[in-house]
């Protein structure tokens, strides 16, 4: 007989913002367990879209909503050959990949 499925723990907002997207961010951010620093990092980067007068916490959101894919390819096998077929990309998936993508593009 199967274990019963534990439940997820509920994401904590991060400090700031009070936002759970800013705070997931952060650990994806996150190097060696350093939290401190990638917060100085995310933190330091929203301060400075404050600083032209937007608000962080809608551009992070838009960023992320431009940069996550909508559709993605996966391979099938049909019979001896391998076919690319496109796929809708799940939501978490979706925000996921967005975060790894920006944090590549910045570290690039």
């Amino acid at each position: 007989m199967r274990h019963p499925l534990k439940n997820k723990h509920p994401r904590r907002p991060d400090q700031e913002y009070g936002s759970e997207a800013i705070s997931r961010f952060i650990n994806t951010v996150m190097w060696d367990g350093k939290k401190d620093t990638a917060r100085a990092v995310v933190y330091g980067a929203l301060n400075k879209i404050k600083e032209q007068d937007l608000d962080p916490l809608e551009t992070f959101e838009t960023a992320i909503r431009n940069v996550s894919p909508l559709m993605e390819v996966r391979s099938r096998r049909v019979g001896g050959a391998n076919y690319q077929v496109p796929r809708e990309v799940p939501q978490q998936r979706r925000v996921s990949l967005a975060y790894r993508w920006l944090i590549n593009a910045a570290r690039a």
